[in-house]
């Protein structure tokens, strides 16, 4: 997964700056800090960030200024 991906709320560029894993009733779940150029932070699961990256990918190419 790269260090940079799309804010969720505004689609700015916005920077992983930590990983950190969280107790779940099925174990272990991992969760990533992220922040965007507009200040926007979240805290989502990794895999979410994985399966929307996957199911959007030219979104990196809208988050672009052209």
């Amino acid at each position: 997964m790269p260090d940079s991906v799309p804010c969720f709320q505004c689609g700015a560029p916005a920077r992983i700056t930590e990983r950190f894993w969280l107790d779940s009733t099925d174990g272990p779940v991992e969760h990533l800090k992220i922040g965007c150029l507009s200040k926007h932070w979240f805290t989502p699961p990794a895999e979410t960030v994985r399966q929307q990256q996957i199911t959007s990918p030219d979104r990196d190419l809208m988050a672009q200024p052209s």
